[in-house]
């Protein structure tokens, strides 16, 4: 599932090829399911002759404010990617590229091309995206997520580590791919329980989170000039291997793979004691 820097590298795409200032003409949805809110209807008529003022994101959602129409206030066009999708702004004229499920044009003949291979993508339309969206914890690149913040979250829980790394409400958009990447550059064996770490471990896993992140960011953005005007969708960018008995980039020990709440999740065993 995409995470906070792949749905970053989306939203810095849409920056760069200029949908901020571009209004809605009109909208194609090719899977009924994905509209979450408002009706589907109401979501099609709803959005064209409404602008987009600029390209925002929370956590894993992106979030696209709209301008007023000729019959409804301002609003808040969410998207979420799903497992497998993107977003690509192509002239009306070139050929799309296939699995695009959702189409939405611009005045300026270009389209917003939503592709989503698995259809597990969503749409919502609403007067406003806090209200749509679970609570979120801290943003890991705001200079709010400090190690005395994230200590105040995990102190007050014994869950696993990593399970806890994984919730939204925790820390806004890390998944999976990269809470193992920040677990590993910190240390820390991911069935530690949270309120286990010392204030030393804790920032060094602040410290991993947010490295972990910027790594990837930097590798997307230059993927993004390499690969312009059809850049990559998702990189690999990480460090630690992913397959159980690969060695370890650090230490050359056997990596290990384990389930935590049912995700798969790889470690050193030697660079990530459990005590």
């Amino acid at each position: 599932m995409p995470e906070l820097p792949e749905v970053e590298n989306t939203r810095r795409y849409l920056e760069e090829i200029g949908l901020p200032g571009r209004t809605f003409s009109s909208v194609s949805i090719g899977w009924a399911r994905s509209v979450r809110e408002p009706a589907l209807e109401d979501f099609v008529l709803g959005i064209p002759n409404r602008r987009v003022l600029e390209i925002r994101r929370r956590g894993k959602y992106l979030v696209l404010p709209l301008t007023e129409n000729d019959f409804e206030p301002a609003a808040d066009l969410i998207l979420h990617l799903g497992m497998t999708g993107g977003l690509r702004v192509h002239p009306r004229s070139q050929p799309a590229p296939p699995m695009v499920r959702h189409t939405f044009s611009l005045e300026d003949g270009r389209e917003l091309r939503f592709i989503d291979p698995r259809k597990f993508g969503h749409l919502w339309l609403v007067p406003d995206w806090e209200d749509a969206l679970p609570t979120f914890g801290p943003e890991p690149l705001d200079d709010s997520f400090t190690s005395q913040a994230l200590a105040k979250i995990l102190n007050a829980r014994h869950a696993p580590i990593k399970a806890l790394l994984l919730e939204q409400s925790v820390v806004a958009g890390l998944g999976n791919l990269y809470a193992d990447e920040a677990l590993f550059l910190a240390g820390i064996h991911p069935i530690r329980p949270a309120d286990s770490l010392s204030g030393d471990e804790v920032s060094k896993l602040r410290d991993g989170i947010v490295a972990a992140l910027t790594t990837a960011l930097h590798h997307y953005d230059q993927s993004r000039v390499e690969g312009w005007p059809d850049p990559p969708f998702g990189l690999s960018t990480w460090t630690i291997p992913r397959r159980a008995d690969e060695p370890c980039p650090r230490c050359g020990a056997s990596m290990v793979g384990i389930r935590v709440r049912a995700r798969s999740t790889f470690f050193c065993p030697d660079c990530q004691p459990r005590e």
